[in-house]
Protein backbone atom coordinates (compact mmCIF):
# COMPACT_ATOMS: atom_id res chain seq x y z
CA UNK A 1 0.00 0.00 0.00
CA UNK A 2 1.19 3.48 -0.82
CA UNK A 3 2.25 5.36 2.34
CA UNK A 4 0.56 8.59 1.19
CA UNK A 5 -2.83 6.85 0.99
CA UNK A 6 -2.48 5.67 4.58
CA UNK A 7 -2.77 9.23 5.91
CA UNK A 8 -5.62 10.41 3.67
CA UNK A 9 -9.07 10.88 5.15
CA UNK A 10 -12.27 9.38 3.80
CA UNK A 11 -13.53 12.94 3.07
CA UNK A 12 -10.68 13.39 0.59
CA UNK A 13 -12.23 10.75 -1.69
CA UNK A 14 -15.74 12.31 -1.63
CA UNK A 15 -16.72 14.80 -4.34
CA UNK A 16 -16.98 18.39 -3.03
CA UNK A 17 -20.50 19.42 -2.01
CA UNK A 18 -21.98 22.88 -1.77
CA UNK A 19 -23.95 23.95 1.31
CA UNK A 20 -27.72 23.55 1.26
CA UNK A 21 -28.13 27.35 1.56
CA UNK A 22 -26.39 27.91 -1.79
CA UNK A 23 -28.74 28.71 -4.70
CA UNK A 24 -26.23 27.08 -7.07
CA UNK A 25 -26.31 23.48 -5.83
CA UNK A 26 -24.89 21.87 -8.99
CA UNK A 27 -21.87 24.21 -9.11
CA UNK A 28 -19.21 25.32 -6.65
CA UNK A 29 -19.90 29.06 -6.82
CA UNK A 30 -18.59 31.16 -3.95
CA UNK A 31 -17.32 34.66 -3.32
CA UNK A 32 -13.55 34.84 -3.70
CA UNK A 33 -13.30 37.78 -1.27
CA UNK A 34 -15.13 36.36 1.78
CA UNK A 35 -15.83 32.71 0.84
CA UNK A 36 -19.62 33.02 1.18
CA UNK A 37 -21.96 30.86 -0.89
CA UNK A 38 -24.75 33.48 -0.64
CA UNK A 39 -24.64 35.07 -4.11
CA UNK A 40 -27.26 36.72 -6.30
CA UNK A 41 -27.35 36.45 -10.05
CA UNK A 42 -28.48 39.56 -11.94
CA UNK A 43 -28.81 40.04 -15.71
CA UNK A 44 -27.81 43.47 -16.97
CA UNK A 45 -28.44 44.92 -20.44
CA UNK A 46 -26.57 47.92 -21.83
CA UNK A 47 -29.02 49.41 -24.33
CA UNK A 48 -26.54 51.79 -25.98
CA UNK A 49 -23.83 49.18 -26.61
CA UNK A 50 -26.27 46.32 -27.10
CA UNK A 51 -24.34 44.11 -24.67
CA UNK A 52 -25.73 41.66 -22.15
CA UNK A 53 -23.87 40.86 -18.93
CA UNK A 54 -24.44 38.61 -15.93
CA UNK A 55 -23.50 40.06 -12.55
CA UNK A 56 -22.71 37.92 -9.50
CA UNK A 57 -23.30 39.95 -6.32
CA UNK A 58 -22.23 38.75 -2.88
CA UNK A 59 -24.80 39.26 -0.10
CA UNK A 60 -22.20 39.47 2.67
CA UNK A 61 -19.57 41.78 1.19
CA UNK A 62 -19.58 44.47 -1.56
CA UNK A 63 -17.89 42.15 -4.08
CA UNK A 64 -19.38 42.19 -7.62
CA UNK A 65 -18.24 40.17 -10.62
CA UNK A 66 -19.44 41.15 -14.10
CA UNK A 67 -19.43 38.38 -16.71
CA UNK A 68 -20.08 39.46 -20.30
CA UNK A 69 -22.41 37.21 -22.31
CA UNK A 70 -21.33 36.66 -25.89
Amino acid sequence: MNAARWFQRREDFQPPQTPSASPFRKFDVKCLACGSYQLRLVAQMDEEAGELAVVLVCNRCPQREILPVR
